[in-house]
């Protein structure tokens, strides 16, 4: 059902894109909660989320709270550290990672009714799995997007069009994979040719399993999150990497280094991630004011055109030329016949002990 979800989503971005916009935005972008917030928050998120032209505005307003950030590179590491003992009051979370964080008790449900861009959001991503649980919403959505194939225009000019390709042995060593085992699995059996790459069992595990292990020396290194990916092209050490996005390959041009970003033809992992409120929050105003404020639509306009993120709030798309709409929605029409949306396996167990063997080999 998420599938069919995601590309509902799309549809509804292409027609208001085909209309000329989305309907009459609300005219409040700031909190109706008017005590001033102090204290602390801590934001524990990905780090694209600190970029100074999203956060700052929300400091600027905000003189007398103080904000600590923390960033993890995926929802394992997130999850190992919140159970750890840290305390976050907001969390970036994805909504494969949603129903375990509520089992763990790592989050504590959302009052919609605090939420101001509710109601504006796309249906369809307020309804995902993942947003709720057990009847519960859990995570406001913010972003969603495509993950793909990051390499080097001028030293590929003809491109990486899959991932069976980042393993050719002219790759050798000049090839990076992400640090998660649920993407890397996932991006494996894809270029084994598994076409439910996030349903694998005992069998293909091992398979999956003895490749990565054979290809081991092929790869450079293991990245952790987008800045590391990027210093790894700019000082010329990877030709190649994935998971990929726009977003990276859009701020490596803007520095000079001609990275492109290309989808897999075996297959797209579509990803929604939003921001959900810690069990252990303590400053729950502040929680809320900070999530409000990712969902205003000059907030949510600026990830679309620095990152290419597709996003919630309707209103977000008033603001945005028609260009930028087609760019984040049917640039590529062909990625919504492939679309993979993530889920955690049932056996991911299993999964995260096939990849610490891979990492340790």
């Amino acid at each position: 059902m998420a599938r069919w979800r995601w590309v509902g989503l799309m549809a509804i971005v292409a027609l208001a894109a085909a209309c000329g916009g989305a309907s009459a935005p609300g005219e409040a972008t700031t909190s109706p909660e008017t005590a001033e917030l102090t204290g602390t928050v801590t934001f524990f998120a990905y780090e694209d989320a600190f970029d100074p032209h999203l956060l700052g505005p929300f400091e600027e307003a905000n003189p007398d709270l103080t904000l600590r950030t923390a960033a993890f590179a995926s929802g394992d590491e997130a999850i190992t550290k919140l159970r750890g003992g840290f305390r976050a009051d907001v969390i970036n979370v994805c909504i494969e990672d949603t129903p375990r964080m509520v089992a763990l008790g790592l989050l504590q449900p959302i009052d919609t009714t605090r939420i101001e861009a509710w109601d504006r959001m796309f249906p369809s991503l307020r309804s995902m799995a993942g947003v709720t649980v057990d009847g519960e919403v859990y995570v406001v959505p913010m972003v969603g997007g495509t993950t793909g194939i990051l390499y080097d225009a001028e030293a590929v000019p003809e491109g990486i069009h899959a991932y069976r390709d980042l393993f050719d042995p002219r790759f050798a060593g000049r090839i990076a994979l992400g640090s998660d085992a649920l993407t890397n699995i996932a991006i494996a059996a894809m270029a084994l040719g598994y076409e439910e790459p996030l349903a694998l069992d005992e069998n293909a595990l091992a398979e999956v399993e003895r490749f990565l292990i054979a290809h081991k020396g092929d790869i450079r290194t293991f990245f952790r999150g987008d800045a590391d990916v990027m210093n790894l092209f700019e000082s010329g050490e990877i030709v190649a990497a994935a998971p990929g996005y726009p977003g990276i390959s859009n701020l490596l041009k803007e520095q000079g280094v001609p990275v492109e970003f290309s989808l897999a033809e075996e297959g797209q992992l579509t990803w929604v991630c939003g921001y959900g409120i810690g069990a252990a929050a303590e400053n729950v105003d502040a929680a809320y004011a900070l999530i409000n404020h990712y969902a205003q639509p000059e907030i949510q306009a600026y990830q679309a055109r620095k990152f290419q993120y597709l996003v919630s709030n309707q209103d977000t798309l008033a603001v945005l030329s028609d260009a930028i709409v087609r760019a984040i929605g049917m640039e590529h029409p062909e990625q919504l016949q492939a679309a993979i949306p993530y889920v955690i396996p049932e056996n991911y167990d299993r999964w995260q002990e096939v990849w610490s063997r891979v990492r340790a080999a």
